[in-house]
């Protein structure tokens, strides 16, 4: 484990503060959870709290299948990794800084998703929101129709993944 030589009193109240340094580098936000476990009997971790499980072999067959119906690549996100795609070299890669000042209206024609992999066009991205919180993005890259072809299967599997969410 590497260590930063920060060190911090608890409060009253049992609480600390994170420095800014380690939330800036973990890309936590206000707000957001974080899971707190002991690793042995002398030490509390934390882990930002993931409510995509990545071990779901349902989701990874239904994304593959996705990607095959549509023919087009598909990448579900959290918001710091990708989580499901039917390209396995891009499983569980951090997301590129981009998505620090991500915005879908100003998207330009190559969007780098990750350190190693560019989105070219043409490519949709929709919000993954349970109950009302952005939790990640549903991706389709070269999506072989009009949008309007797809756009149903599109918004079940929104539909399939916000209530998935909802219930981890």
């Amino acid at each position: 484990m590497k260590t930063t030589g920060i060190t911090r009193r608890i409060d009253e109240l049992g609480r600390i503060v994170i420095p800014k340094e380690i939330r800036k580098n973990l890309h936590i936000k206000p707000g957001e959870l974080l899971e707190i476990f002991l690793s042995d009997m002398e030490t509390i971790s934390l882990r930002k709290h993931n409510t995509i499980n990545k071990q779901e072999d349902f989701i990874n067959s239904f994304i593959k299948a996705l990607s095959f119906k549509t023919n087009s690549n598909v990448f579900v996100t959290n918001l710091d990794e990708i989580v499901f795609s039917n390209l396995l070299e891009t499983l569980n890669t951090k997301l590129s800084t981009e998505f620090d000042t991500f915005n879908l209206n100003s998207i330009t024609k190559d969007f780098q998703l990750t350190k190693n992999y560019v989105l070219k066009e043409p490519y949709n991205f929709f919000p993954i929101s349970p109950n009302g919180d952005l939790a990640g993005y549903l991706i389709f890259e070269n999506l072989d129709n009009n949008l309007k072809v797809h756009e149903e299967l599109i918004k079940f599997t929104l539909l399939f993944l916000e209530s998935y969410f909802e219930s981890v």
